[in-house]
């Protein structure tokens, strides 16, 4: 009985140990299969994430540019960022898989292999492509690069509504004192534009030296630790003209400058993101102190944007233009001009034009033969320009061959050679 009782003691040892030989191996294999199709997940979803983002920054054209959180896996042999593709190359089972993604945009730069969580920058460039960032840390502030009123020496600005002004060399917020500098946060007043141009109206009562400090901060909170002083006088006689003489006839003094809109026309379509604004302006007696246009509407995703751009003391009764980087969207724009008048008197163009931009800077190269669409390092792009040559063979920056091609740079740089209208 004893020995009976032993034989199923043993038996049932036996059963319980080929079960747990069976489903050990079992057990780990869906462990490993399981952080396998983790590793997959996360890697499919940075490659895909950082497409998806390139498409975006591609669509909004040159200067657009994001930062996305991605999660790099453990065992990434390599990765590498080629033409139109983002790829890892994954260690499995004795093997590799490849995870990959395409884009829109034409690629450069890199992403990292080593596994860990990384804020990452993707760039619109003014070549048309897109560039995917290593690793990317901002710890620098944005700078002032140039202020306004920047009046020539010995010119005097005219009392009245001025123009304050600054421009950056990055996307930054921006905001002044007057008199005084302070920390960026204590500052009391704001510009408008967080791109790289800010602008504010002041108004200077009387005959003064005005004294202003702007400090800038960036997307990711860098703030200037100082200050930069905007100053200008305010005095009669005053501007580029002057009136020579204290003695105003100011019955002459009343009326403002007249501004004309002259292209592109009302309704314009345009297949291109840089557009030439084109304006006149008449005053029969002052000289122009500044113009300043404003385009504002909608882009392709109903954001709302508005654009400006500024011109000094342009002379009168002569076609004038300005231009603008705009994204794909629906916008309106004018121009109004003050003269130098003692009353500084502001006159705004009657039409308020509407046009449509279609197309951002690399679809363009794509899709317009009007111009010669070729990379420097890359031959050409596919698209409807592929028979035409792939680099200039003449460089020089005024060269307008016929087809209405303009020389962007230098037959052996790396930006698009030629630029269609």
């Amino acid at each position: 009985m004893y020995c009976k009782r032993g034989q199923i003691s043993l038996e049932y040892i036996m059963i319980v140990g080929m079960i747990l030989l069976v489903t050990i191996p079992l057990f780990f294999y869906a462990v490993y299969e399981a952080t396998y199709k983790i590793r997959l997940n996360q890697a499919d979803d940075a490659v895909n994430t950082l497409a998806n983002s390139a498409d975006t920054v591609y669509s909004l054209g040159p200067g657009s540019k994001k930062y996305v959180w991605v999660s790099i896996p453990s065992g990434v042999e390599y990765s590498f960022v080629n033409e139109s593709e983002i790829q890892l190359t994954l260690s499995v089972f004795g093997g590799s898989s490849d995870i990959h993604a395409s884009s829109k945009a034409v690629l450069v730069g890199s992403i990292p292999s080593g596994k860990g969580t990384y804020r990452i920058a993707v760039e619109a460039l003014d070549s048309g492509r897109v560039r995917i960032g290593e690793i990317y840390t901002d710890n620098t502030p944005p700078t002032i690069i140039r202020v306004y009123p920047d009046p020539d020496p010995g010119q005097i600005i005219c009392p009245g509504f001025v123009i304050l002004g600054a421009d950056t060399d990055e996307p930054a917020s921006c905001k002044y004192n007057e008199n005084s500098d302070g920390d960026y946060g204590s500052m009391s007043f704001e510009f408008e534009g967080r791109g790289f141009t800010h602008i504010s109206t002041v108004y200077i009562e009387s005959e003064q030296t005005s004294t202003f400090y702007a400090r800038c901060q960036d997307p990711f909170n860098n703030t200037m630790d100082t200050g930069v002083k905007i100053e200008f006088e305010t005095s009669v006689p005053c501007g580029a003209e002057g009136t020579g003489s204290l003695e105003l006839n100011l019955s002459d003094d009343i009326g403002p400058p007249e501004v004309s809109l002259i292209s592109p026309p009302d309704g314009y379509v345009r297949n291109f993101s840089w557009v030439d604004f084109n304006y006149n302006v008449t005053d029969t007696n002052n000289s122009i102190d500044y113009c300043l246009l404003i385009a504002e509407g909608e882009n392709y995703q109903g954001n709302e944007r508005t654009y400006f751009s500024w011109a000094s003391q342009p002379e009168r009764n002569i076609a004038h233009n300005m231009t603008v980087i705009m994204e794909k969207g629906n916008y309106t724009w004018y121009v109004n001009c003050t003269d130098n008048s003692t009353n500084h008197n502001t006159g705004q163009s009657e039409e308020i034009w509407d046009i449509e931009i279609t197309r951002t800077f690399m679809e363009s190269f794509l899709n317009s033969c009007a111009g010669v669409c070729g990379f420097a390092e890359l031959g050409y792009i596919d698209g409807n320009c592929r028979q035409t040559i792939a680099q200039c063979t003449k460089y020089d920056e005024d060269y307008y061959p016929e087809g209405d091609e303009k020389c962007g740079e230098s037959p052996t740089g790396d930006k698009c050679c030629c630029v269609p209208e």
